[in-house]
This record gives structure tokens, sequence and C-alpha cells, in this order.
């Protein structure tokens, strides 16, 4: 979820992406101590939880025979929680203002969290992550999976009382796909619409926007492969069959914003008044850096109602530790659990029963703008890819929480391919080093470490710049950034930070979702300039596959060369333990998906708080 994605997760994000989505970092050798304080940077498309989590190794001792277990355990403080109402930090990681929640526009975790709870599309997830109905009643897909037929829901209505047609879907699939409203997610369906490359040449061809403009654009819109044929009644073409579309359909990438909406100018999602959707919920209220507060959608037809729930509260808190004492005083209902509170949630009688263990559906990573010196040299990024610890990035600084990776899709997601070829080694760190032509790290830029800012992200990255310092002779500059303005830094190649710390998260369980949308030139890659013409070429192949054994050696090729390359360092995984009152009802490890944009999502029907 999405660098989302871009994209998504147990608190998602969420990644990316972007995004998402977005998202993560990693370590070197000699480790300081643990980090302090606060989250980690948001994932892309996605984006994805920033304090990456794993289920604790093992439970807290038992009492000894000389001290005996009391008989009842504290109970557990309800502080001011009311009946149907769910109080939770707001997803994506950063717990920061979202910086866009426009649907065609928007990549990152914590936005598209925002954007499902107002929207939904023409199909949804269940809860093993398979593509259900969502706002479509049905589909139809040809026999040789060119042309898809959705069926909108009858007397389908927005959130006002307004009707909602196939002509609102038709709206917002040509808006993602023109080229003026340049989205972050607008590459993901390049080569699988018919017409959709064509139009949106910026996007998918690489010609400037320019270039793009000067095309016959009515007639390129004539020929796009999206048409509503009447109200009820949705076209698709697709240029060639897509196993995974039917997943891209429930993004919100396709949400049914109003023509009438998104002409109120570029920002006019941030008026509560204008965001009216097809949802489970509706914006009642967004005090702008403090929270967001939903109630149900009179008018919500789809897989995720009836909803029981009156209300939901996305509460903005951008350090942990503020989060974490918010869930203690019982102010929050539910909290992804940070690797500086693990021991204090483990050892403590009522924290340590309030566990869900997730799994996660994130990869973070040190991301390098390719176009800058010195990353533009693929031997100082292979360089540093040797130089870090990953063992000890996720041992020391998040106590174990999430899994070390060299390589970009999680465990248990197709696709996954286990890789040693970036194990930690110094001495050949500094051997790749000296024959990019800087040897011990002389010649080299200034190296700067662009970050979220807050308490904890500062212990962490004073801990890598010591991992660059002892592996590497590298004295780098900590370059600590507003969260918000930090995701809106790495959404573009001009802005990209020389070295910053992100994530991906899984939209759908797809490899195409992973390898095709972020690492395919022109892709979400782009932000920071990595292209390679093999890696396209392969994954040109493997997206329109059919054989799925070919598919998936072709996938498995292309992320060879991806791993090779070192456009990113890979280091960790998430998935652990979140904190849940046991009031909050629906949400159990087995009720709750690795696609989730808040736990229990996907299981909205029944999820109620009950203090």
């Amino acid at each position: 979820m999405s660098i989302r994605n871009l994209r998504n997760t147990a608190a998602l994000a969420l990644m990316l992406v972007l995004v998402v989505p977005i998202l993560a970092a990693c370590g070197g050798a000699p480790a300081a101590p643990a980090a302090t304080t606060a989250p980690a940077a948001p994932t892309e498309a996605a984006a994805a939880p920033t304090e990456a989590a794993a289920a604790p190794t093992e439970a807290a001792a038992a009492p000894t025979e000389a001290a005996a277990a009391p008989t009842e355990a504290p109970a557990t403080n309800t502080g001011n929680a009311e009946p149907g109402v769910l109080r939770i930090r707001m997803p994506g990681g950063s717990g920061s203002e979202p910086d866009n929640v426009d649907p065609q526009q928007s990549s990152f975790v914590g936005e598209i969290s925002f954007i499902m709870m107002a929207y939904q599309g023409l199909m949804s997830f269940d809860k093993d992550m398979k593509p259900i109905p969502g706002a479509a009643e049905s589909v139809d897909v040809s026999a040789d999976g060119l042309t898809y037929t959705f069926k909108i829901r009858p007397d389908s209505k927005y959130s006002d009382g307004t009707p909602l047609t196939a002509k609102n879907f038709e709206y917002a699939w040509h808006r993602l796909a023109n080229p003026e409203t340049a989205g972050q997610y607008q590459s993901l369906a390049c080569g699988i619409i018919k017409g959709y490359s064509e139009w949106s040449a910026a996007a998918c061809q690489g010609k400037t926007m320019t270039e793009t403009l000067a095309l016959d654009q009515t007639q390129l819109e004539a020929d796009y492969g999206v048409k509503a044929i009447d109200d009820s009644t949705l076209q698709i073409e697709l240029a060639a069959p897509a196993p995974f579309f039917l997943s891209m359909a429930a993004l919100w990438i396709g949400a049914p914003v109003r023509e009438e909406d998104a002409a109120k100018g570029s920002d006019w999602w941030y008026d509560p008044a204008n965001y009216i959707g097809n949802g489970p919920f509706v914006l009642k209220e967004w005090d702008h850096g403090n929270k967001a507060v939903w109630e149900p959608n009179p008018n919500y037809v789809g897989p995720l109602g009836p909803v029981k729930l009156k209300q939901v509260v996305y509460n903005i808190i951008t350090e942990s530790q503020v989060a974490f004492q918010a869930y203690q005083n019982g102010e929050l209902d539910m909290l992804t659990v940070a690797s500086e509170d693990l021991s204090a949630v483990q050892t403590d009688p009522v924290l340590s029963k309030e566990i869900v263990n997730t799994v996660g559906s994130c990869t973070f990573y040190f991301g390098f703008n390719n176009t800058k010196a010195p990353f533009d040299n693929i031997k100082v990024r292979q360089a540093f890819a040797q130089a870090f610890d990953r063992e000890a990035w996720v041992r020391d600084i998040f106590n174990g929480l999430g899994n070390p990776t060299q390589t970009f899709i999680p465990p248990g997601f197709p696709g996954y391919e286990k890789t040693d070829q970036w194990s930690f080694d110094p001495a050949a760190a500094k051997a790749t080093l000296a024959d990019a032509g800087f040897p011990d790290g002389a010649g080299l830029p200034e190296i700067k470490l662009t970050y979220s800012a807050s308490a904890r992200n500062n212990a962490r990255f004073e801990w890598v710049a010591n991992q660059l310092k002892v592996n590497l002779g590298i004295d780098a500059t900590l370059d600590p950034v507003d969260p918000t303005a930090y995701s809106a830094l790495t959404k573009d190649k001009a802005t990209s930070p020389q070295m910053y710390y992100l994530g991906w998260c899984a939209d759908y369980p797809d490899p195409q979702n992973w390898v095709s949308l972020w690492a395919t030139t022109g892709q979400l890659a782009d932000r920071i300039g990595y292209s390679n013409p093999d890696l396209d070429a392969l994954i040109k192949q493997a997206d329109v596959e059919q054989d799925p054994a070919k598919r998936a050696d072709l996938y498995a090729q292309a992320q060879k060369i991806l791993v090779n390359d070192v456009p990113v360092v890979f280091l960790q995984n998430d998935g652990g333990p979140v904190l849940v009152k046991p009031y909050v009802k629906g949400v159990t490890a087995e009720t709750i998906t690795p696609l989730d944009y808040w736990l229990g999502f996907f299981n909205m029907p029944n999820v109620d708080v009950q203090p």
C-alpha cells in the first residue's frame, strides 16, 4: 500500500509509497544504544509503519514460587473511551498530517488510509487478500481476458445523497490517465489499459509534459479503453491480459472523485465539505495538525458495511513515545508498538495481554538519488550495501522487531526471492568503495542523511552515521526534515534527497505490484533516477505472461538485476505486535490482513468499541 504503497499493512504503512507508501533504514558494526524516541519515515503507495514490528521471541518470565503471581492482573486503562468510537494514531507510520489525499494523486500509506475511509473502488479485498466486488456488485471478464464489464450496485449514492453512476467511475479512471493530473501512481496502469500509455505519455513513455500535451488529447481520450456504457455499466478494455487487474481496481487510484469537487482547485480535498465519497465513512471534521474525525456514511453500500462504529478518530501524533503514552492513558485504542517500547510492553502485566501479532507487508530501505554524486556510481551504492549490518539494525535499534532482508518482496508474498549478495562485510565494502575511486572515502562529496524528524529518528540516524564512520570511514551529516515536508521531498526527482529512509508496502499480493510498479523506467523509482533497460525488458514480458511458472521466473530475473544495481539498500521487513484494547472487538490475529489500512479494516462490519 501502497511507496504505499507505496502501500500498506498493519500500521501500514505503508510504506511507498511510496511510498507506500511508504519507509526504512539500516545500520552497521559496533552498536550505539537503542534509540530513545520517535517514528521512522513514511512508506510510499502505499506506505508502511515506520516502527517495524516483529513478534516477541519469548514471553516475559513467569514469577517464581518465592514471589507468587498476583491473582488478578491490573485492569486496562479505558481512559475516556466511548462506545462505538475508535481512536487511533494517524496511519502511515510517521503519524503526521497527510501531504495530499486526492485519490488520483496520492501514493503514501497515510494518504491512502485517509482516502479509503471516504471512497471505495470498483473492487475491494476480503480477509484472504483476494479481490471482491466493492462499488460494483459484479464483474464479467471476457474469454480473452481483455474486457472487464463492471455493474455498479443499484441505487448507489455518494455520502451527500447524490447519485453514483458508472459515469463517475469513467471520470475517475480518465482523470488518472489524463497527463495533466500528474498523479504519483499515474504510471501504475501503463501498458495495462488500452490507450493508457499513449494518452499518459509523460508517465509511460518518458516524454516531457510539453511533448505529451502537444499530442491530440481529444483523440487520445476517445481511444482510451474506459467507457461508461450506461449509468450502471462500466467497461474497461485492457491492452493485454493482466491477472492482477481486479486487485488494481480495488485501489484508491480509481476512487470516484466527483468532477465538480475536483474542479474547485488543486487543494479541493483540504476542506471536508468537498471530500464527498462513496466509502464507509464521511469526513466530519479535519482539525489540521491535530485530528480527523470520521462518521459512518449513511448511503454506503458494499462489503465493508453495515458499520457498527459510530466514529473513527485519526489522531495526528508524530512522536511515537507521545502516542505510546496516549495509549497507556486510555486516549488511543490501537497502536503499533515502537521498538523502543517493546520491552515495556512485554513486561507489563496489562499491555503484554493486549498484543495482536501482525504479518507485515512492507520493505524498508535507504534510498539513493541515483542522479547525484556519489550515488550515480554503482560501485559506491554497492559499497554502502555491504557496509550495513542489517542484523544489528534490527536487533539493536528495533529490538528485534521485523526481519533483515536484502531483497524487495517480503517473505510470504508471491515473488519472494531470498539473496545474500550484499551481506555485511566492512572489508569488502571498503574495497568496493576504493574500486569506485574513493579509497577510505577520500574525495567523496558530503553525504547527507535525510529523514523524518523526531527524537527517536534522531537517535536512530546518529547510529547510522556511526556505522558509516566505522565501516567506510565516512563522516555523514544528519538532515532531519518535518514529516509532512519529508514526504513531499521524496515524491519528486528534482527534490529527492541524496540519501534517505523510506519503504514500500503491498497494494495487492502480486510481484507486479512490487517490481513492475516500482522499478520499471518511468515508474516510482524514477523519483531517484533509476533506470535499467534490461530490467524493463524482463518486466514487460512478465506483466503479460500467462504461464505462471514463466511469469515467476521473469520477475525473479528482474529482481536479481534490481538487487545488483542497488538503487536502494533493502534493509528490513515489518510485522509484529500492535496494541489493541480488549474492548475493541473484531480485531484479532484471525481477522486482520497485511493489506489493512488500519487493523481490522477489511473486517470492518465486525469492528466495534465496547468499553
